[in-house]
C-alpha cells in the first residue's frame, strides 16, 4: 500500500533507524561506502548520537501526535499504542544501559538493542501504518501530517544519521 502523505516524514526517519539497527544486528554496514564503524565501542558513540538527534524527537512526535489518535480511532488502537510505548521505553531503557556501561558485553547487547528498533520500526509501517490508512478518514490523517510537519519544521538541526 503507497504511504499516505501524512506518514512520510516517520517513514524517512524510519529509514535511518533501520540502517542503524542493521549496523547494530550485523556489527557491520552492508552499504559499501558507509561510515558505520566496525569497531562495537565506536557503535556505542554512534547509536547514542543517533538517540540524541534523531531517535528521541521521533518517539516523542509519535507519543504526541500519533499515539493518542491510535488509541481513539483504530479498533483496539489503545492496545497496539500501549505496545509501541512500550516498545520506546525498551529502547530508551537500552540506551540508559549504553550510556552507563558503553563496554560490557556490546555484540549481546547491540544486536539487541538493533533486532528490538528493527521490529518496532516494521510493527509500525506493517501495522500501524497500514491500519491507519486502512481506519482513519483523510481528514484524521492530514491533521496527524500538519502536526509531524510542525515537529520537524522545528528541530532546526535536521537529520543527522551518518550511517
Amino acid at each position: 500500500m503507497k504511504r499516505h502523505a501524512s506518514l512520510i516524514p516517520l517513514s524517512r526517519d524510519h529509514h535511518d533507524g533501520l540502517v542503524v539497527a542493521q549496523g547494530l544486528i550485523h556489527g557491520r554496514s552492508k552499504a559499501p561506502r558507509s561510515s558505520w564503524p566496525t569497531d562495537r565501542r565506536q557503535q556505542v558513540d554512534r547509536v547514542l548520537e543517533f538517540f540524541s538527534t534523531d531517535l528521541r524527537q521521533h518517539f516523542q512526535a509519535e507519543e504526541d501526535h500519533l499515539f493518542p489518535v491510535v488509541a481513539q480511532q483504530l479498533r483496539n488502537g489503545a492496545e497496539l499504542a500501549r505496545q509501541l510505548r512500550d516498545e520506546h521505553d525498551e529502547m530508551r531503557a537500552r540506551i540508559r544501559g549504553l550510556e552507563s556501561d558503553p563496554a560490557t558485553g556490546l555484540d549481546e547487547r547491540l544486536r539487541a538493542l538493533g533486532e528490538c528498533l528493527l521490529s518496532h520500526i516494521r510493527k509500525e509501517e506493517q501495522v500501524l501504518f497500514e491500519r491507519m490508512q486502512e481506519e482513519m478518514d483523510a481528514d484524521t490523517l492530514e491533521a496527524i501530517g500538519a502536526a509531524l510537519r510542525s515537529v520537524h519544521a522545528s528541530d532546526a538541526s535536521g537529520p543527522s544519521c551518518r550511517t
